[in-house]
């Protein structure tokens, strides 16, 4: 018979097996907390920044920062690049069509001090909410609204309602699973993906952008799961959830189509074409169906994405900022 002692040390490495396990549930099946944050909405996405800090692209390509966002980093001591750890958004079309409204939570390394002064500069009012001060500014034609949720976590929306900031706030005291479209279609993401977009398509065709150019209409009612992860290379992936396997059939069909066709006038052009790294990038797409799923994928290297960053900075697509010459 087990002496207590024994049957004490297999209670304890049970307990501790489970606990365990239930920890690698959470991280593989559970959303990251800042999208389950979010409120509803047709478009979600998400990108966890840590990754890219170790690239240090900015030794690569220095910037000057320029304008409002060098006033921005002087006020706050926030540079996006450094400082960003996660970003995640919801977005969905307003009632009539006309405009769309979006919500976001940005986690990273913030100077609260210096960002509660520059919110208090910018707003025409506050609200407070439970133990949050909610800052008002009117920007763009949309009344947008900032709040501090946590040390490291700041929810910005632009809708006309103060709710879905409300429910935001709510959530940082009441832990949730996120919204509907989350809850459907996250176990659909890579595990390791960086950055993902779930996207519900509208009741009307939408088109899809793949690398290089690459564009077709997808089915209404179709929801489209894409990824990044990296493994020295970029990996791309997006999966396009069809209503019946017919539907997925006409996408990767219409889809390859367009790449034969793309791919064609690369040949033609021949050595004279585009980069030989970037034109090694879009030949390594590729489109296939799995049942009811059209699914994409394609591969990136990093030399690739050094260059695209390059050429960010060139065209001045970073606001606020030029590259260092």
């Amino acid at each position: 018979m087990p002496k207590p002692r024994n049957l004490l040390i297999l209670a304890s490495l049970l307990i501790a097996l489970s606990t365990g396990a239930f920890f690698l549930y959470r991280q593989t099946y559970l959303a990251p907390v800042t999208a389950r944050l979010l409120p509803e909405g047709d478009l979600l996405f998400y990108a966890n920044l840590k990754p890219v800090h170790m690239l240090d692209l900015k030794k690569t390509s220095p910037v000057q920062l320029e304008g409002d966002y060098r006033e921005f980093v002087d006020q706050t001591g926030i540079e996006f690049e450094r400082d960003l750890n996660e970003v995640a958004m919801s977005r969905r079309d307003t009632p009539n069509g006309r405009d769309v409204e979006s919500s976001e939570i940005v986690a990273g390394r913030f100077d609260q001090a210096r960002l509660t002064n520059y919110l208090q500069k910018l707003s025409s009012g506050t609200e407070q909410y439970r133990t949050h001060t909610i800052y008002s500014i009117s920007h763009e034609g949309h009344l947008v609204r900032v709040a501090l949720l946590e040390a490291d976590k700041v929810a910005i929306t632009n809708m006309a309602s103060p709710e879905p900031m409300h429910g935001m706030i709510d959530r940082t005291f009441r832990p949730s699973d996120g919204p509907a479209l989350l809850n459907s279609h996250y176990r659909d993401v890579p595990l390791g993906s960086l950055a993902w977009l779930i996207d519900r398509i509208p009741n009307k065709p939408d088109a899809v952008q793949l690398p290089g150019g690459l564009s077709f209409n997808v089915p209404s009612d179709s929801v489209a799961v894409a990824s990044l992860r990296y493994t020295g290379s970029l990996l791309f992936r997006a999966d396009v959830f069809a209503q019946s396997q017919g539907q997925a059939k006409e996408i990767v069909d219409a889809a390859n189509s367009h790449l034969a066709l793309v791919r064609s006038i690369g040949t033609w052009m021949g050595k004279k074409g585009p980069d030989q790294d970037v034109k090694a990038a879009f030949e390594s797409i590729r489109i296939e169906q799995k049942e009811n799923v059209a699914v994409f994928t394609a591969t990136i290297p990093e030399k690739v994405l050094r260059k695209i960053w390059s050429e960010v900075q060139n065209e001045g697509a970073i606001p606020g900022s030029k590259p260092i010459r």
